[in-house]
């Protein structure tokens, strides 16, 4: 028998290591860290521009911190810069929660209104807070990346002009630069990432550590739910059911928020500003909701609310990808076809002039992003979830062998694994006579931008080297995909090449190319412009081609994790 000190410091040892009580202290200790950050940069700037010590006058001074203006300024505060802030905040304050654990005397009682709602309530925040905390954390972290990485591509910009000593007009451009605060605020994305890992281990930890009376825990022995993690009961504790029913929802918080978050912005252009939300432009009016505004909002909400039993209904997985999918070539189109609005005004001489304002891609296209992809990411669990509920019921009604369903499966995996790096190769081929970018010019000089770079059939250009590599990683992934597609190492580099092409594209839209041109008519008179490189049709195959390189590669980590499962028993 072991001594009553060896037993109690064993006990303490598993205690530690099984209930996941250090993982959560570490996520607690983690998000106060962020807030602390966020707190000293309302005072020390993200971006600024440098201080002109030279003589008056001096130009305007750029500073953004942590609320998106100078510290304390609320009337130039950035509605995502505080939406961050505020959730950090958030985050901080919920991190409490972790702690809250169910009684150590408390046991499970058949009769769940027996029990006392202190018990109850305590158990269900055990059970529920510390996943939703972590999954919060980690789309917060995300979300400030996003936003510290849309001011790195796109600093703020100050135009300015005035008048000298002598007379004599002075103006000049003032462009942020990053400050000492951005280092911070990677710091607190740093921060806010590695909370929320260690709340989601900390959870499982928990969970397999701690079931309802806690005698497990005591006892050195593992809970019986956890003894076969891989047999869960169908409908109930099925993982990936429960991901199809909650991800449309993220999709419809995406869409409220971009009802403040702007989807394109024209920037400072006083009364004139052209902003554009998921309701529509703003100031909003009943005459803007168009098909383009209102099924958008109704395909969301209707999947959102059909979530929840989306069981009954038999396509429903394919309908929620094909959804995301939609919801995604709708993006593109937006993109291509950016919102415009001309205006008139009236100058200080009293002489009206004509202007057209553009509203460029702002922060709420990222959340589009993310709700579409939350859509398609649902659909796949749907159909995952689908096709567990039929294994179960084959193997229970023992009508073949598993292990013939799931090579079967593997080799079908195996082959889409396979082939789906070759439609990357045709859309490449396809880019080639399909401009990728174009400036859709034909007065003066024309931007187009194909797979090959600035070479075109009849302008004929130049041959990129980056873009020669990225058609080298193209080829040699489809070709020795035939050989080595159920290797992980094939799979991670397909996976790899296709978030390099979503970043060049991202690249593209928020920094696209310029260039500046002058000239003259055959009269006489001077002319010029700045041609502006835009997405074209190519620009929507190159999506498709990093689409199916994905899939490839998540095809190929599919077939390998293919176990087969033991029957349940007592079924």
């Amino acid at each position: 028998m072991v001594p009553p000190r060896e037993a109690g410091s064993g006990s303490l040892r598993v205690r530690r290591d099984a209930d996941g009580t250090r993982l959560l202290r570490f996520a607690q200790a983690l998000s106060l860290s962020a807030l602390c950050l966020w707190i000293v940069m309302l005072w020390v700037p993200v971006f600024a521009s440098p201080e002109d010590s030279s003589e008056a006058p001096h130009p305007p001074r750029i500073i953004v911190t942590a609320l998106g203006g100078p510290p304390f300024d609320l009337d130039e505060a950035r509605v995502s810069n505080v939406m961050v802030a505020l959730g950090v905040l958030t985050c901080a304050a919920a991190a409490f929660l972790l702690s809250v654990r169910a009684r150590p005397d408390s046991k499970p009682c058949p009769d769940v209104f027996a029990q006392p709602w202190s018990d109850v309530v305590a158990r269900l925040w055990s059970d529920v807070v510390a996943r939703l905390w972590s999954v919060g954390t980690l789309f917060l972290s995300l979300c400030a990346f996003l936003v510290l990485a849309e001011l790195w591509a796109n600093p703020p910009t100050i135009m300015w002009d005035a008048v000298d000593d002598k007379g004599l007009p002075v103006f000049g451009t003032v462009v942020a630069q990053p400050a000492p605060g951005a280092g911070l605020w990677l710091l607190g994305c740093a921060c806010l990432l590695a909370a929320g890992v260690c709340g989601l281990l900390g959870d499982v930890r928990r969970r397999r550590g701690v079931p309802g009376d806690g005698t497990a825990l005591h006892q050195g022995t593992a809970p019986v739910h956890y003894s076969n993690s891989r047999i869960t009961p169908w409908p109930r504790g099925n993982r990936t059911h429960r991901w199809a029913q909650r991800l449309p929802w993220v999709a419809l918080a995406c869409w409220v928020l971009m009802i403040w978050v702007p989807i394109f912005d024209s920037g400072d252009h006083g009364d004139d500003r052209l902003t554009v939300t998921s309701l529509g432009r703003v100031p909003f009016d009943l005459a803007d909701l168009a098909p383009e505004v209102i099924l958008p909002w109704a395909v969301v909400l209707a999947c959102a609310a059909t979530a929840k039993r989306f069981a009954t209904f038999a396509h429903w997985p394919p309908l929620s990808v094909a959804v995301g999918v939609g919801l995604f070539i709708q993006q593109a189109t937006m993109v291509i076809d950016l919102p415009r609005e001309r205006v008139t005004s009236t100058d200080a001489a009293g002489e009206k002039f004509s202007a057209l304002i553009v509203g460029y891609p702002s922060a709420g296209h990222y959340l589009w992003t993310i709700g579409c992809l939350a859509l398609v990411a649902a659909g796949i669990c749907g159909l995952l979830s689908d096709r567990r509920r039929i294994d179960r019921q084959m193997q229970r009604q023992a009508q073949r062998p598993p292990e013939e369903i799931i090579r079967r499966r593997q080799r079908k995996l195996q082959q889409w694994a396979r082939w789906l790096p070759f439609v990357a190769v045709a859309m490449w081929i396809a880019t080639i006579f399909i401009p990728v970018v174009d400036s859709f010019n034909d007065d003066g000089p024309r931007i187009r931008l194909t797979s090959l770079g600035d070479w075109t059939f009849d302008d004929g250009g130049e041959v990129l080297p980056p873009f020669i590599f990225l058609w080298a990683l193209m080829v040699a992934i489809a070709a020795l995909g035939l050989g080595f597609a159920s290797d992980l190492w094939w799979n991670v580099t397909a996976v790899l090449i296709a978030a390099l092409i979503v970043f060049i594209l991202v690249g593209i839209v928020l920094s696209p190319p310029v260039t500046l041109w002058d000239g003259q008519l055959p009269d006489g008179t001077p002319t010029g412009g700045m041609e502006v490189g835009r997405p074209s049709f190519g620009f929507g195959l190159w999506l498709i081609g990093a689409a199916s390189l994905a899939a490839a590669g998540v095809c190929g980590f599919a077939a390998k994790a293919q176990r087969p499962r033991h029957t349940v028993e007592g079924a």
